[in-house]
């Protein structure tokens, strides 16, 4: 069975790779040429998280300890994770993207997959502007990729090395698939790879020979699986979306939370938690609405528009106190308190790489 025709759009895969080596690089220059492990304290039985790529060849994989990372690369210097600084960075990444493709599905920190043209041109024309505009914004390398499937287009980026693009345009596809190990197919781990070898299958022909119904018996559903990705169908439909247009967190407040401390307490973590939201996407919102339900079920809101946009979490609590004030006390016992943001904008990149880097 070869490739099916009359596929969809092409799909495209952007990513920095070695995400967390690059953040910290960037953080701190003088690291620039050291082998990094990034992880928890090797001390408290810390994993780790990310490595510079030179370190691979060691054996290394990430999930393992540190202390036996350490071990086997002496010269490596480990950087603890550092997972706001990671957050903050991801947030300017993706507002850099979806500056030129206003819709992506996320993928991680430092992934994307996007809707890509049909023509070859066209498609490395794209990848040049969304790669030259996260350089740009961020400082970080980015490669891509661009096939007629979502997991070929993440192959394709692989291919294209540490930063820049490769295309595999719909003609050349059947050939590029002919060509892969079965390790490469998403879903292939060491134990299957293994299990596939002992019945001869150790690239996409051989796989193929093996058969639809030979594999369903072998290894189910996931065998299915793995013919349709084996004959370029991807069963992982896209959902590219655009950044949310609003952004809210509530919280049911208990019988004994009373008072000013107790709303305090409850505005604290949802401003935090908005926060946090905002950092994902590289969002800063300029409305923000205080919804409150007292303990007969009856809702007050009140609303602000900011005329300079806010993101931080000690700025939204000083907002969300300001509207609180609005409310007054004669609204009587508070169960439920709701901060709503409005007027989603992606961030301005440009100062925020200053804070960061």
């Amino acid at each position: 069975m070869s490739a099916r025709p009359g596929r969809p759009a092409p799909v495209g895969f952007a990513e920095v790779p070695d995400f967390h080596v690059e953040v910290v690089r960037r953080a701190s220059p003088e690291l620039e040429s050291r082998p990094l492990l990034i992880g928890g304290d090797p001390a408290k039985h810390g994993k780790l998280l990310a490595m510079s790529a030179e370190l691979r060849a060691l054996g290394l994989v990430e999930g393992m300890g540190l202390d036996e990372a350490l071990d086997r690369a002496p010269a490596a210097r480990w950087v603890a994770t550092d997972m706001r600084r990671a957050r903050d960075v991801s947030g300017l990444l993706r507002a850099a993207v979806r500056e030129v493709v206003p819709a992506v599905e996320i993928e991680g920190l430092a992934g994307f997959y996007l809707r890509a043209p049909r023509e070859p041109e066209a498609a490395l024309e794209l990848a040049g502007r969304i790669e030259s505009r996260v350089m740009q914004n961020t400082g970080l390398p980015l490669r891509v990729g661009i096939a007629p499937a979502r997991f070929a287009a993440r192959w394709a980026a692989e291919d294209a090395g540490p930063c820049g693009a490769r295309v595999i345009a719909g003609e050349d596809f059947e050939s590029y698939l002919l060509h892969q190990r079965v390790e490469r197919l998403p879903g292939v781990g060491p134990k299957t790879a293994a299990r596939l070898a002992e019945l001869g299958a150790t690239d996409i022909p051989t796989l193929r020979d093996l058969g639809l119904e030979r594999l369903e018996v072998l290894l189910g559903n996931h065998g299915r699986s793995l013919w349709l990705l084996a004959c370029g169908e991807d069963p992982k439909p896209l959902r590219v979306k655009r950044h949310p247009a609003t952004l809210s967190r509530e919280e049911t407040l208990s019988e004994n939370d009373i008072g000013e401390a107790a709303w305090t307490a409850s505005l604290t973590r949802l401003a935090e938690r908005l926060e946090g939201s905002l950092r994902r996407d590289g969002l800063h919102a300029r409305r923000i609405a205080l919804r409150v339900t007292d303990e007969s079920g009856r809702t007050i809101t009140r609303s602000l528009s900011l005329e300079t946009p806010v993101s931080s979490s000690r700025e939204l609590l000083a907002l969300a106190r300001e509207l609180s004030n609005r409310i007054g006390s004669g609204s009587g016992l508070i169960r439920r308190l709701a901060i709503v943001l409005k007027g989603l904008e992606m961030s301005g990149a440009e100062d925020r790489q200053l804070d960061l880097f």
